[in-house]
Order: C-alpha cells, then structure tokens, then sequence
C-alpha cells in the first residue's frame, strides 16, 4: 500500500462523509484550517466504516503493533538493593 499523494486532500470544514479523517497538514500553518488526508474510507466486510483510508488504518495498526514489540523487548529494571546500616 503506497501512500497517498496528497491530491485529494481537503480542509477540515469542507470535510465529508467517507473521507480519510487523518490530519496531514495545516493551511498556511494555521492549527483552525486542518487538511484531511480526503482518500475513501477502509472497510472490513461485516464492519461499519473506519475513519481512516486503508494507507493510515494499516499505518496506524503498525504503529501500535511496532510500540508494544518495542516495550516487550525493553531491559528489565533492575531490583533496588536493600542498604542494611548499623546503628
């Protein structure tokens, strides 16, 4: 799946239904003027509608599949050593 290209791109208040809702810009940097990525929404037979088109629904699924490899590979930490002191 290769990324979209940005040419369907569309601002947040021109927005519709069935339209990939993920933020891929702002215009003229403006955080009020979103633009949505605009692609067709990804749907799974006997689902309702994703949010997302199928490029950022499998981007987003990666993400959070790479995040949790990531923090069961992490060193364990180590044990705190009881300080024993002589009064």
């Amino acid at each position: 799946m290769k990324e979209p290209d940005g040419v369907k791109k569309v601002l947040l208040i021109d927005h519709i239904e069935g339209q990939c809702r993920c933020i891929i810009g702002f215009k003229d940097g403006d955080a009020r003027a979103a633009y949505m990525c605009g692609e067709p929404v990804y749907q799974r037979r006997g689902k309702k509608l994703s949010s997302w088109c199928a490029y950022h629904y499998r981007q987003m699924h990666t993400t959070a599949a790479q995040q949790n490899g990531v923090s069961d590979q992490s060193p364990e930490i180590p044990q705190a050593i009881p300080i024993v002191r002589n009064p």
